[in-house]
């Protein structure tokens, strides 16, 4: 079912292969390639998350105002989100859609290095006549920039720590890109919104934990997923940065907060003032002093002409 997905992918790192003979660059254009296709979702993520940051004052009031009526709170938030056209699903949508992605790169490149009975590969979803499949077909390795893509971590370090250093340097420039991710989201959600949502903390957990799932990847999984890991941090980096470059107002404290709708907002009367009655009624009673206050003195001037 996934074949014609699989070929198509496969045919892209041919295109990309022939332009620039490396099997790494002909990778990561794959997956910025990729990533250009996913950015309108993930650019809504983004917008949705600084939505949501906007939001948790709002989100807080109708927490303690409805505390005792969950189904109520749960129809006023959902009304909340409606009303500014964002969900928390929005900002969890791409870290989910992100698995199938991972198996479908998993399999072309897995494609690509399937290998003959005689040791060297015999790629899959590739075109016989392609310059990919004529240098794969005659090949045991698929070396770039001194690693072999089609080597795993844990093999490597199974021959020497030395020959395993590129494949280490690579996991670890991955885990840090990914913590340096989790890095810039934490700087543009204050910690007191993280504390006060629930879902916000189980969101930052997640960003937390998942770099560190790319070290079970990095040492299981052949070093060219490794390269497809370190492409989509740094594209996503890169994309956060010029996202929150072209819509400043999504920073926190840029913009104006939602406004709470006008039926929940409480409307608290004027404390009225030492006399009984508020500050127009002062002024309109010391006017009517002043006025009659003036009155006599007017009158005794008109006696004493007399």
């Amino acid at each position: 079912m996934f074949d014609p997905l699989f070929t198509g992918l496969a045919w892209l790192v041919s295109a990309f292969y022939a332009l620039i003979p490396n099997y790494a660059i002909a990778i990561a254009l794959l997956t910025i390639t990729v990533m250009l296709i996913l950015f309108p979702l993930n650019a809504k993520a983004v917008r949705s998350q600084a939505a949501l940051t906007k939001l948790q004052p709002e989100l807080k009031r109708i927490q303690q105002k409805y505390k005792d009526d969950p189904q109520q709170q749960n129809a006023e938030v959902m009304a909340l989100f409606k009303e500014h056209g964002t969900s928390p699903f929005g900002c969890a949508l791409p870290m989910l859609v992100q698995m199938p992605v991972l198996f479908i790169m998993y399999q072309v490149l897995r494609g690509l290095t399937n290998r003959g009975e005689d040791g060297t590969f015999d790629p899959k979803y590739l075109d016989q006549g392609s310059e990919l499949y004529q240098r794969l077909h005659t090949s045991k390795t698929m070396n770039a920039f001194g690693i072999d893509l089609a080597e795993t971590a844990s093999k490597a370090v199974e021959q020497s720590f030395v020959h395993a250093i590129p494949f280490l340097i690579l996991i670890a420039g991955v885990v840090a890109a990914g913590y340096w991710q989790q890095a810039m989201i934490s700087r543009r959600n204050p910690q007191q919104n993280i504390e006060d949502n629930p879902m916000a903390k189980q969101m930052q957990t997640m960003t937390r934990i998942f770099p560190l799932m790319y070290l079970v990847f990095g040492f299981t999984l052949p070093a060219g997923l490794n390269v497809y890991f370190l492409t989509s941090s740094l594209f996503r980096i890169a994309q956060q940065w010029l996202i929150y470059r072209m819509h400043p107002e999504l920073l926190p404290g840029r913009g104006n907060p939602p406004a709470a709708p006008a039926a929940s907002r409480d409307v608290t009367p004027k404390k009225p003032t030492p006399n009984g009655g508020n500050g127009a009624a002062k002024s309109i009673e010391s006017g009517r002093v002043t006025a009659g206050a003036s009155a006599p003195r007017q009158r005794s001037k008109k006696k004493k002409k007399r």
